[in-house]
């Protein structure tokens, strides 16, 4: 059976300002944010964001599955601010 849906890339590079976006997105603090990518501080964070530092692939398939999905969202217990709760 074909589907039509487009696939979803999870990984490859992310840019600073798409990290960032997506953190505010989330809601996260950069102290949240590091708390639930489970790195020291949220200085980590913000050099990443800065572009001082690369931004682990892990991390880059993480947000980016968050962005994506709302089931993985509610896993972790974020949402976006578009999310409705399900019937």
């Amino acid at each position: 059976m074909a589907s039509n849906a487009t696939p979803l890339h999870l990984s490859g590079h992310m840019t600073p300002a798409e990290l960032k976006a997506a953190r505010h997105a989330l809601g996260l603090s950069a102290e949240g944010f590091a708390r639930w990518v489970n790195v020291q501080s949220g200085r980590t964070v913000r050099r990443w964001e800065a572009g001082d530092r690369d931004i682990p692939g892990p991390v880059a398939v993480l947000v980016r599955a968050a962005m994506a999905s709302r089931a993985v969202r509610a896993h972790f217990g974020l949402s976006l601010p578009d999310d409705t709760p399900s019937v």
